[in-house]
């Protein structure tokens, strides 16, 4: 099985816009409730979607402006974070001329304790998911905002 999703993007934003949005702990999973954001590592963020439920999120590691890693249980929706239940979560941000390229890599599948066929079904939401989510953060990165 496949264990590692591998996604890329190109943003036409200012960096410093591009990681406070990156390093929101969870901000993958879209909600309508405000969060509070706590970005220490080893702090736990939990965001909730109407549509794909509730989702404890983990701050590993952030490397200002270059690097941010997060844990969650994608495949487990609802369930606390456990050693064995969740998946790493890292994006690689960096600078391209006036652009901002980020990397998402999220690994951990094939470890996960259930079935193959659960995992795999994690595994293909995610692969969508990310090119979604991706979309999504460059959308929100590019949007001018008038004070």
């Amino acid at each position: 099985m496949d264990d590692r999703i591998e996604r890329q993007i190109t943003i036409n934003a200012p960096l410093d816009r591009v990681w406070d949005l990156v390093t929101e702990p969870g901000w993958w999973v879209p909600t309508n409730t405000p969060v509070p954001i706590d970005r220490t590592p080893g702090s736990v963020t939990v965001r909730e979607s109407e549509k794909w439920g509730r989702y404890p999120v983990q701050v590993v590691q952030l490397d200002p402006q270059t690097y941010a890693a997060f844990r969650w249980a994608s495949t487990f929706a609802g369930a606390e974070l456990q050693p064995d239940n969740t998946t790493l979560v890292e994006f690689r941000v960096e600078p391209v001329g006036d652009t901002v390229s980020v990397t998402v890599v999220e690994s951990g599948f094939a470890n996960l304790p259930a079935s193959e066929d659960v995992r795999a079904a994690g595994y293909a939401s995610n692969s969508d998911g990310w090119t979604q989510e991706l979309a999504s953060l460059k959308e929100r990165s590019e949007r001018v905002t008038v004070a």
